[in-house]
């Protein structure tokens, strides 16, 4: 039986500050809670409807009625496996290794960030840099449209103007995204870039843009003024990926 605690702290975990506060997030559906388990995240209850089988022998799992489910859902149609999960937490010095990193610059929709990282790390990179003012990566929108890529990414926050002094000092150089910017398909990739995406509706920020050279994706503008961030994204990802496999 779900208690009404509980029911109540799930359902606070819509709650940005809830989050931050309690260090959990939530995540719903086989196929993800399976990942995240399998991927050694820490998990603190799993709540079903249905029967498990042996991959959750070593977890705490609590089974509750459909009706309860629906109670404590974020999903229009309610999965029957939802789970509460520890945040992996990082630092910047995890990112010291790294020789790419993609930084979301204020990046507000769910669905976009976790496109991004979902695609990201199809192209080998998992380290993702955020500024201030981004969508939380472990809203239940951006977990449910991440597909587990949280499970392999090491993600961290950092004020713009700390993700600029970090970089000089460990050898980055920045690519801002924009539209005014050289071509991608001639472009020359720095050994080590930090790729930067911006707002959705302002683009990055100006500071950012003061970083290093700007890159665009050549189109037809005078159809299509521009593109989603999530696609850009995804086709400068594959671009870097290209130059880096030529």
């Amino acid at each position: 039986m779900l208690t009404k605690n509980a029911e109540k702290f799930i359902r606070g975990l819509s709650l940005r500050k809830n989050r931050k506060k309690s260090g959990k997030f939530v995540a719903e559906g086989m196929k993800l809670v399976r990942d995240f388990v399998s991927a050694g995240i820490s998990v603190d209850i799993v709540y079903y409807v249905d029967e498990l089988d042996e991959d959750f022998l070593d977890v705490l799992c609590e089974k509750i009625s459909e009706a309860e489910m629906k109670r404590i859902t974020f999903l229009e149609t309610p999965s029957p496996v939802l789970a509460v999960f520890e945040q992996p937490t990082f630092g910047v010095e995890d990112f010291k290794e790294a020789n790419f990193i993609l930084l979301l610059d204020r990046v507000q929709d769910p669905g976009n960030m976790g496109t991004l990282l979902r695609t990201a790390l199809w192209y080998g990179v998992d380290c993702v840099a955020t500024t201030v003012g981004t969508v939380d990566p472990f809203s239940p929108k951006v977990v449910q449209s991440s597909m587990s890529a949280h499970a392999h990414s090491t993600i961290v926050q950092l004020e713009e103007e700390a993700w600029a002094e970090w970089a000089r000092e460990n050898g980055f150089s920045w690519v801002v995204a924009d539209m005014n910017g050289e071509d991608s398909r001639t472009f020359n990739w720095p050994e080590k870039t930090i790729l930067v995406l911006g707002n959705e509706g302002q683009g990055p920020s100006e500071f950012l843009k003061e970083q290093g050279p700007a890159i665009t994706l050549v189109g037809n503008a005078s159809k299509m003024e521009s593109l989603n961030v999530a696609v850009s994204g995804a086709t400068l990802l594959y671009a870097h990926a290209c130059s880096i496999g030529a």
